[in-house]
């Protein structure tokens, strides 16, 4: 059995798995913006340890019988719990299982952590600013949520994706591979102007109960020609002086607020490579629904919908993919590992018993043995076999230990 977590910016989330098979599930409402809004990740570490022993006590287990705990999300960010350099794009799994680690937190749990890293989006050395500021980009989750999409859902090679929540990451693949990242505050946007503003008591909570495909549509519409501030106000002038309902003004608010997430994605489809590729929505309703309303006001053609049952576990199955990958990796690197040994094992046994000259043995070591391990081996022997001092330097310059 194995325990994934997704923790995003507000929420943690553990699921119990056998093989592929969901047993159990728990959640928590804290992610990474309590690591930002604290400076400490005493409040991740407590609440994830809580919801493994919680899935643990519910279904009568212990820590022995789980394999391996895989971690996608924001705790392997500095944001986290267990920081670790993200992947650089273009990134798809094997780039994600080269940049993950396997660690055991005893804060945590004994049961081992993998953690997958999110993926990143540099810009060349000699980029204007401009063009820096804009490629500069990250995401993490987001890759093993892709993952798991693409593969449920039979996806080509090359596609462009959308994942609204808290904040929407636009990515596009190509060869399978994440190349780009835009992001947007999206449902954080949303949530800070309707909370913390005079906008507060003009909308309902949650501020979209009921979806109106034409208000969302001319709040999109609006603020494109007019602009985002000026339409956002109108929200509580559509009930103040037009008697307008709070749902109606709710929608119009955030088809405005959404203009410029609709429009990165509206952008990135439009381009001449990018003709013809799918445009992935995902996430969850009412944000996936109303992307793909606002999508259709903005002209974007291709666009499919993640269905809901795909998108609510895509995430583990993506990160469950790379821990898949990893360990088949761990298991080459092992086969690699003993290969060396017993050559090794050969070189010193040719060398304590003089078949070889000494040039031919320190061409055999130079040649068969990468001697990670070549200082274990050969420390105990301080001689060759006719009594000359020889401690095996020459072997190690060839391939430095680290």
């Amino acid at each position: 059995m194995i325990i994934t977590v997704d923790c995003g910016t507000t929420n943690m989330r553990c699921r119990l798995f056998d093989g592929k098979t969901l047993i159990d599930q728990e959640r928590a409402l804290c992610g990474c913006r309590d690591r930002a809004f604290t400076g400490s990740s005493a409040i991740l570490e407590e609440n994830l340890s809580r919801l493994i022993k919680t899935l643990l006590d519910r279904n009568s287990l212990s820590e022995s019988d789980i394999e391996a705990v895989i971690s996608s999300g924001t705790l392997a960010s500095d944001v986290g719990i267990h920081k670790i350099p993200h992947a650089v794009c273009p990134a798809g799994i094997p780039e994600s299982v080269r940049a993950a680690e396997m660690v055991v937190m005893e804060s945590v749990s004994k049961i081992p952590i993998l953690f997958i890293p999110g993926v990143k989006t540099l810009p060349a050395p000699d980029a204007d600013l401009e063009t820096k500021i804009l490629i500069y980009e990250s995401m993490s989750g987001e890759e093993s949520e892709i993952y798991g999409i693409s593969e449920a859902m039979g996806l080509p090679e090359e596609f462009i994706i959308t994942l609204p929540g808290s904040h929407n990451k636009v990515m596009e693949v190509k060869n399978s591979k994440i190349c780009s990242i835009r992001s947007g505050l999206c449902g954080e946007f949303i949530a800070s102007i309707s909370g913390h503003t005079m906008l507060k008591s003009a909308l309902p909570e949650p501020v979209i109960r009921e979806i109106l495909p034409e208000m969302l549509r001319l709040g999109y519409r609006m603020a494109d020609k007019y602009g985002l501030s000026s339409m956002l106000i109108k929200a509580r002038m559509l009930q103040l002086l037009g008697g307008y309902s709070q749902d109606e003004a709710a929608n119009f608010f955030v088809g405005a607020l959404l203009h410029d997430d609709i429009r990165t994605v509206a952008e990135i489809a439009e381009r001449p490579s990018s003709k013809g590729k799918p445009v992935v929505v995902g996430g969850s309703d009412p944000l996936k629904t109303v992307f793909m309303i606002l999508l259709e006001e903005a002209g974007t053609e291709n666009l499919i919908a993640v269905p809901a049952e795909v998108a609510t576990l895509a995430s583990n199955y993506g990160a469950m993919k790379v821990y898949e990958e990893w360990k088949r990796v761990q298991s080459a690197k092992g086969k690699m590992q003993n290969a060396k040994l017993r050559s090794a094992a050969l070189a010193v046994f040719l060398w304590k018993t003089a078949v070889f000259s000494r040039r031919d043995r320190v061409d055999f070591c130079r040649r068969q043995i990468l001697p990670r391990r070549v200082s274990e081996i050969f420390s105990y022997l301080k001689t060759s076999p006719n009594g000359e001092v020889f401690t095996f330097t020459l072997p190690s310059a060839f391939c430095p230990l680290p």
